[in-house]
């Protein structure tokens, strides 16, 4: 009998094991597991291998997120190494995501400095669009981060001075990331540090594809204006490198919340704790970047990416900090343990927001814009924007800014609207079940472990969450899943490759 499809809706013939329109594999609701993740990819590597074959001898995938496969391959003219980016079928139905994607190869492939990765070929065959990039022998930061914690100062101002580099060239050319974090930016075996995956990159001219009140970015590392959908700019970059910064120093992000919601409402109010209460190391004039960086509002964050540069390479860092800092981050390249940094735990994130007298004013402003959220939260960031509406009609009833005192202060929230609304429910969403191979292996969702082994009937809020599943001696496994409201999320086993052992 046919069964309708999880993820578009669509009808599918019984006998069918993949969706005509989005090609998900057929999912019963009545099996208690159905395995889609080894067949989904080994159908897709066998298609792009096909297509591809005479250009790229295509070896194996790398990872995978929301706007594209990366594969490792040959390009047999040249017979030299190369990532291979290709956009999935499934999302190459999209017009506005196959423009997305050609967008990102055209500004990448004007981009030529040593702290981006360079991109080698862009093409479209047999329905496959792909873009050829350097292989990198190395890891992401985001995977050091998650193995070893937190970082020595001299290691993190190597690692903050390359890809601000990086970001302060494309900035200059007008073309901004929008999704820096620790898994787009990968170390190599050199110990160079690299800004990748533009996949999101806005060009400041171009206005045809992402309109104001898109949220496009990873939650955690996303700045007030992301989240608000508003167009960005540098500022935003460099919000979210001083997320990254934080992160290196403290060994977690200065923001967390069980829900986007939740981690939106502290981007828009929670001011970011100082990292020396975490670390008493830090070098006053870095711990005042990152303060600087991660201001709610960008025009008091540095007027260019330069600026934000010249501020970091004005930090003492001497030709042996340099040296000691490329050594250590060869090591953890190679999976090396390195002896932990220690730091204290930050305070816990007040249950309520704590909004300062200016930004209210600012989001005042901001209300009569339209809002329209991409996939990665619309009931979500409605709640947000609720908050928000009830913290501009306070004030609506207050008198000018004449009437405001002068002294410091900030504008408590939490009592005035715990008075006057009702409880929040939590927002609505679909649910998780899974196995894993190897049983121990530990399973996150946005970057918060939500079980070892299996999870089952996970609730999760709807829009795009993160899937990571880790094991020691074994490669991860990241992806992307998107939960509408009332679905179940049917994974299967997902079974991890075992690690290459290096010589």
């Amino acid at each position: 009998m046919p069964v309708k499809c999880f993820r578009c809706g669509a009808e599918i013939p019984g006998a069918a094991r993949f969706c005509a329109s989005c090609g998900t594999v057929a999912v019963d609701p009545h099996d208690a597991t159905v395995v889609i993740e080894t067949e989904d990819s080994e159908a897709l590597f066998r298609r792009v291998r096909m297509v591809l074959e005479g250009e790229f001898d295509v070896e194996r995938e790398l990872a995978r997120g929301g706007m594209g496969v990366i594969f490792k391959a040959t390009e047999v003219g040249l017979r030299r190494s190369v990532a291979l980016k290709v956009l999935p079928p499934e999302l190459g139905l999209n017009v506005r995501s196959a423009e997305r994607f050609k967008r990102e190869a055209r500004m990448v492939a004007e981009l030529d400095h040593p702290n981006i990765i360079p991109v080698y070929r862009v093409g479209q065959l047999g329905g496959i669009f792909f873009i050829a990039m350097k292989f990198i022998e190395g890891r992401s930061l985001g995977l050091i981060l998650d193995t070893q914690g937190a970082l020595p100062v001299p290691v993190t101002l190597q690692v903050l001075r390359g890809a601000t580099r990086g970001l302060a060239y494309a900035h200059d050319r007008h073309i901004i990331h929008r999704d820096i974090k620790g898994g787009n930016i990968l170390v190599d075996q050199d110990g160079r540090v690299m800004v990748s995956d533009f996949g999101v990159a806005l060009r400041a001219a171009d206005v045809n594809l992402t309109a104001d009140g898109t949220v496009i970015g990873t939650p955690p590392f996303m700045s007030p204006e992301q989240c608000a959908g508003r167009r960005t700019g540098p500022q935003s970059d460099q919000y979210s490198i001083g997320i990254v910064g934080f992160q290196m120093l403290t060994g977690a992000v200065p923001f967390r919340a069980d829900t986007i919601a939740g981690m939106m409402q502290h981007h828009f109010f929670t001011p970011a704790p100082d990292v020396r209460q975490a670390r008493d190391d830090v070098p006053p004039a870095l711990a005042e970047v990152l303060n600087r960086t991660l201001q709610k509002d960008p025009a008091a964050r540095y007027a260019t990416t330069r600026d934000m540069l010249a501020a970091l390479e004005a930090i003492p860092f001497s030709e042996d900090d340099r040296r000691e800092s490329e050594q250590m981050l060869r090591q953890l390249v190679q999976g090396t343990v390195m002896p932990r940094v220690s730091a204290r735990a930050l305070p816990p994130l007040p249950d309520r927001p704590t909004m300062p007298l200016a930004a209210a004013e600012l989001r005042k402003r901001r209300l009569p814009v339209r809002v329209g959220v991409a996939a990665s939260g619309v009931l979500l960031l409605g709640l947000v924007l609720g908050v928000l509406r009830l913290t501009a009609r306070r004030g609506d009833a207050t008198p000018g800014p004449t009437a405001i005192p002068a002294a410091p202060a900030t504008l408590q929230v939490a009592k005035p609207l715990a008075a006057s609304k009702p409880p929040v429910a939590r927002p609505p969403g679909g649910k998780l079940r899974m196995l894993t191979r190897p049983t121990d292996a530990e399973i996150f969702i946005d970057g918060r472990r939500v079980g070892a082994g299996a999870v089952v009937d996970l609730p999760l809020t709807a829009g795009e969450r993160r899937l990571e599943v880790r094991a020691p001696g074994y490669r991860s496994f990241d992806t992307t899943l998107v939960v509408t409201v009332g679905s179940t999320l049917t994974l299967g086993r997902i079974t991890l490759s075992v690690a290459e052992q290096r010589p």
